[in-house]
């Protein structure tokens, strides 16, 4: 097993540094655009990849964040109109909950997702070729715990 040295560390904290700066952009982005940001956008996209209707910690787990930092912006989204909340969902817990995109909420997903996309296309996809993308995808697969995909093999977002 590899050691913790100073060469880890610095990349560790290059990737947080590089990460961040490509998160503000497009946050910089989506403000610019509509007056939100990321984080309510990527709430509206992971509904979307699920499906339009999920569970809370269905969406807190593609986010990859405690479901507990998910409940503000799940408020403001439910303010603004873009999600409504259902209870009593069948079969389950008279408790449940699930969350969806309304129409509206749709309709601004696809409308944001061009700023979004072009945002990340400039912050990001634009200094990388296919060689560097599937580094990236290997180096995170090992980072969580999967077998790394063939080259030349992407998932659909």
């Amino acid at each position: 097993m590899a050691r913790l040295d100073a060469t880890r560390i610095g990349a560790w904290r290059g990737l947080q540094a590089v990460v961040g700066q490509i998160e503000r952009g497009i946050d910089d982005e989506l403000r610019a655009d509509w007056d939100i940001q990321l984080g309510w956008f990527d709430v509206l996209a992971s509904l979307q990849r699920l499906g339009g209707r999920a569970r809370p910690l269905d969406v807190a787990a593609d986010l990859r964040l405690p479901p507990s930092s998910l409940s503000r912006r799940l408020d403001r989204l439910q303010e603004e109109g873009w999600i409504a909340r259902h209870r009593h969902v069948p079969g389950a817990d008279h408790r449940a909950v699930e969350i969806e995109l309304t129409r509206t909420g749709r309709r601004l997903w696809r409308e944001m997702n061009i700023s979004y996309r072009r945002a990340l296309q400039a912050q990001f996809a634009i200094h990388l070729d296919d060689a560097d993308v599937d580094d990236i995808r290997r180096v995170l697969d090992l980072l969580i715990g999967l077998e790394p995909e063939p080259a030349g093999e992407t998932a659909e977002t």
